[in-house]
């Protein structure tokens, strides 16, 4: 239940994230989800009794400030519903550098707090080529250090509809296909899926679904 609210408040959030245009394809283009990339981990999982807060993420240009306090709401909610830490709070004001982020968890009384940053999100067009990447950084506010650093990305290929002589001619004599529901916006999809992986490698799991 957590889960489906977060993917629907996300995608009202993301609705303009690529340039207004709607997806009118037939059918849903296949989405390819990369493994998460572990640059930073801890040596043994000491924090399971630390908490968390989530700073509004850092957003490219095709998107607002408030889509990134949408996608914070979002890591926020995984990591309670996925248990990885037991108290994880959503910090309002944004950071510019790690020494602010880093401040902003002290004042809130936090052990660690999550600085993300979605490095680009693209939603594609009814052909597909939607992508999205993401880098998370969760910081030790008392030491300074970094705890995890990780970034995934997902692509969805481009699927061009066939133009050859024989595809039209057998289109001709048949009747246009009923098209098929989308299962909502592609980038929210992305990044809710980005954040139950990320959270699951926190949480302790070793690998993630494909």
């Amino acid at each position: 239940m957590r889960k489906g609210i977060a993917v629907v408040l996300l995608g009202l959030l993301l609705a303009g994230c690529a340039s207004g245009q709607k997806n009118w394809a037939n059918q849903p283009v296949e989405v390819k989800k990369n493994s998460p990339v572990v640059f930073i981990h801890p040596d043994a999982n000491t924090y399971q009794e630390a908490s968390v807060g989530v700073l509004p993420f850092q957003v490219p240009a095709n998107m607002t400030r408030e889509q990134g306090e949408g996608v914070a709401m979002l890591f926020k909610d995984v990591l309670l519903g996925k248990q990885a830490f037991p108290r994880v709070l959503r910090l309002e004001k944004p950071y510019l550098d790690i020494e602010e982020a880093l401040a902003l968890g002290r004042k809130a009384k936090v052990d660690l707090v999550l600085a993300g940053k979605v490095n680009y999100a693209l939603e594609g067009s009814q052909f597909g080529g939607g992508r999205v990447e993401v880098s998370t950084r969760l910081l030790n506010v008392h030491t300074g250090n970094t705890v995890w650093y990780i970034e995934q990305s997902m692509d969805q290929a481009m699927a061009y509809p066939k133009s050859s002589t024989l595809s039209r001619f057998v289109a001709a004599f048949n009747p246009p296909e009923i098209k098929r529901s989308q299962a909502g916006p592609v980038v929210p999809n992305m990044l809710a899926q980005v954040a139950f992986d990320m959270a699951e490698v926190m949480a302790g799991a070793r690998s993630v679904s494909r």
